[in-house]
């Protein structure tokens, strides 16, 4: 189960701006991934239809995170902030532990320049669901990628 961080809401987020809810999930668990968009649907209480799309930019987060960071490595921690900005626009930042231990830190890479490749368009397909995305930090230290997403989008999708 995840771990709820102090100062964030419990409960449902009740679809009203400025309520924020916040998790840490460990990567020991193979279900960080799954656990991550469970929590995600059951804070939001969005219905089904629009609980998809939120699903998908959480799952792609996360993984990400997991993939391309210390947080896929034993001990490794994943933290999951979603934000009500208003009745309609939802916020998901995902922050990894920072760099994995060998190789070159790495920073995310929105271009989606591999469309035919087995990886690398998680990214994109955040954007497709996402009104603004972006990354809080700096290559070599833990990140926090972000996407801010709106219901009447997950509507039409």
């Amino acid at each position: 189960m995840p771990r709820r961080l102090s100062g964030y809401s419990t409960g449902e987020l009740g679809k009203t701006r400025g309520r924020r809810h916040a998790s840490v999930f460990s990567s020991a668990t193979k279900l960080c991934v799954s656990g991550a968009r469970r929590w995600a649907r059951l804070v939001t209480g969005l219905p089904q239809h629009e609980a998809s799309g939120l699903e998908i930019v959480v799952s792609e987060l996360v993984t990400n995170a997991l993939g391309h960071s210390a947080s896929g490595e034993p001990g490794g921690l994943v933290t999951v902030r979603i934000a009500f900005l208003d009745i309609s626009r939802i916020r998901i930042a995902v922050t990894d532990s920072g760099p994995k231990t060998f190789g070159r830190p790495g920073f995310p890479d929105w271009s989606g320049n591999c469309p035919n490749a087995e990886h690398g368009r998680g990214l994109t397909l955040v954007q497709a669901f996402s009104r603004r995305t972006g990354v809080i930090g700096v290559r070599g230290e833990p990140l926090t990628v972000w996407a801010v997403i709106d219901r009447a989008d997950l509507r039409r999708q």
